[in-house]
């Protein structure tokens, strides 16, 4: 794959921001122009304290994609659990308006809904199934792990994991207070509900947790909301030995990338 680390200003934030972007490249291969060729797209999200290059840093993203014809789209989104703050900056208008513009004008970029997927582990995967639940009809896929469901829970479950002293804080300038983010457009069980109701494409759901996650009653608790409230949409749920951390997100992140068809099936299984 070929590693990019591109800077651009971002209508929506009002300031630069960055992007790591891993781009298809056939290694060793004499290089062949392709001006039509067009790639599927997944855009990767951070979790709570990281940003665009943990993914590069921190996991075999690039050996498992190498080869393969996907685009693999990183951004920056601080601690805005990727949502429009309410005393903040425009994080999910950059995230689900912004970004497939700017990559497909950029990159050779599919911009089909069944060729874009979006994921994310923790922050990031409550994130990415905002995204997918607000807009149904612009990803084929997403993918959760370890998911911060519910910020205000995740606060409560987390204890001391997230130990940065003005987390609290930080979620309230996000969402307001707990019975403002009930039921709203922030609410992922809310949007679950909609989506299901709805007749727009639906976009397959994978959703894992580790057991020894202090996010995992938490994620069990979205799990049997989804089998009891949403049994129409495609959802699948993975959960196994693992903590909330690279050692459970690794072997995920492969999982994923097969279920969405992005690289070819394996043998071997990481949970059921």
């Amino acid at each position: 794959m070929a590693l990019l680390n591109v800077d651009f200003h971002s209508y929506y934030l009002g300031m630069d921001s960055p992007l790591t972007v891993l781009l298809p490249e056939k290694r060793g291969r004499k290089p062949e122009a392709a001006p039509d060729k067009k790639y599927p797209v997944l855009y990767l999200l951070h979790g709570h304290a990281d940003d665009n290059t943990a993914w590069i840093r921190k996991s075999d993203l690039e050996l498992l994609v190498r080869d393969h014809d996907v685009i693999v789209v990183m951004p920056s989104a601080h601690r805005s659990f990727y949502t429009n703050g309410k005393y903040g900056h425009l994080y999910f208008d950059y995230i689900t308006k912004e970004l497939p513009i700017v990559v497909s004008n950029f990159f050779p970029a599919s911009t089909r809904r069944e060729d874009t997927f979006i994921g994310g582990l923790s922050m990031g995967g409550y994130g990415a199934l905002k995204a997918a639940l607000s807009c149904p009809e612009q990803y084929a896929g997403v993918a959760a792990m370890s998911a911060a469901n519910s910020p205000f829970e995740a606060m409560k479950a987390a204890g001391t994991m997230f130990s940065v002293s003005d987390f609290m804080d930080n979620v309230y300038h996000i969402f307001g207070d707990e019975e403002e983010y009930k039921g709203s457009k922030d609410d992922l069980e809310y949007l679950a509900k909609q989506t299901a109701a709805s007749t727009v494409p639906k976009p397959k759901i994978y959703h894992s947790c580790g057991q020894q996650d202090p996010l995992y009653s938490l994620n069990v608790e979205f799990k049997q909301f989804m089998e009891t409230n949403c049994p129409d949409l495609d959802y699948h749920y993975c959960e196994c030995e693992g903590n909330h951390n690279w050692g459970f997100w690794n072997p995920q992140l492969k999982c994923i990338l097969e279920y969405f068809g992005l690289i070819p099936a394996s043998q071997e299984k990481s949970g059921t």
